[in-house]
C-alpha cells in the first residue's frame, strides 16, 4: 500500500478522535446483532438501530462532505423532486431554469437520499453480512486511508442502519385496504385485524365527552333606594 508523501499530506485533525470513537461504538453494535439467534424481537433490533445510528453518526464526520445537490450556489438547498434529464437537483436553480422555459417536462423523481439505502427484503442475514462487511473495511481503515474508505464506511454502516430500523418496524399482514403493513390486534372482537380499523370503532361507538355548556348569567334586580318621605 503506497502512503502519501510527509511533505505535502497532513492527517485531518479530528480524524484519529473519531477513528477511536469508532473502533470503541463498532464492538458494542455487533455484539448486540450476534446476541440474535435467528429472528428476535422488534424491540431487540429497535436498540440495535439506535447503536448503529451512533456509529453512522461517527462514520459520517469520518468520511467526506457531502452534499444533496452539488451545487456550487446552493450546497445545502432543497432537492428538486421532479429535475428534467441533464439538470442538477438544486431546486432553486431549476426554478430560474423553468421560468425561462416553461416547456419544460419533468423527469423520473428524484431521491434525496446521500448514503446508500440497500434493497429489500431485510432479514437478520442480510444485516449480518452487512456487519461482516463492516468489520472488514474498519480493520483496514487507518490515519492516511483515503477518503473513498471512510465513505465506503459511512454508506455501509448506514445500509445496515436501514436494514435494522425496517426489522424493528415489522410489516404484518393484517391484508387492510385502508391500513397496508398495519399492526395487528390479536384481542379484536371477532378475531384479529386491523390494530387501528378496531381503535377507530371503539372510539365511534363509544359516548361522547361531557360537556360543559355555557348558561346565561342571571342577574338580581336593582333595588331602588328608599324614598326619605316614607
Amino acid at each position: 500500500m503506497e502512503f502519501p508523501e510527509h511533505s505535502t499530506y497532513r492527517v485531518p485533525t479530528k480524524r484519529p478522535l473519531l477513528l477511536k470513537e469508532l473502533r470503541s461504538r463498532l464492538p458494542s453494535a455487533d455484539d448486540l446483532i450476534r446476541n440474535i439467534h435467528g429472528y428476535g424481537d422488534p424491540t431487540e433490533y429497535d436498540a440495535i438501530a439506535d447503536s448503529l445510528h451512533r456509529v453512522f453518526t461517527t462514520a459520517r464526520n469520518l468520511a467526506p462532505t457531502r452534499h444533496s445537490t452539488n451545487c456550487s450556489i446552493h450546497p445545502n438547498g432543497p432537492v428538486d423532486p421532479h429535475s428534467p434529464q441533464g439538470w442538477g437537483k438544486c431546486l432553486f436553480c431549476n426554478s430560474s431554469r423553468r421560468a425561462g422555459n416553461p416547456r419544460t417536462q419533468p423527469e423520473v423523481p428524484n431521491s434525496p437520499v446521500q448514503y446508500e439505502v440497500p434493497p429489500p427484503p431485510y432479514t437478520h442475514d442480510a444485516l449480518l453480512t452487512r456487519m461482516r462487511q463492516i468489520n472488514e473495511i474498519a480493520y483496514e481503515l487507518h490515519y492516511r486511508s483515503p477518503e473513498e474508505d471512510f465513505a465506503l464506511m459511512a454508506d455501509l454502516v448506514h445500509g445496515a442502519f436501514i436494514i435494522a430500523r425496517e426489522l424493528s418496524r415489522p410489516r404484518s399482514s393484517s391484508l387492510c385496504p385502508r391500513h397496508p403493513g398495519a399492526p395487528i390486534d390479536p384481542a379484536a372482537p371477532g378475531g384479529p385485524r386491523c390494530l387501528f380499523c378496531t381503535v377507530a370503532e371503539i372510539r365511534g361507538g363509544a359516548p361522547p365527552p361531557p360537556q360543559i355548556r355555557d348558561r346565561p348569567r342571571r342577574t338580581s334586580p336593582r333595588r331602588q333606594p328608599p324614598s326619605p318621605l316614607s
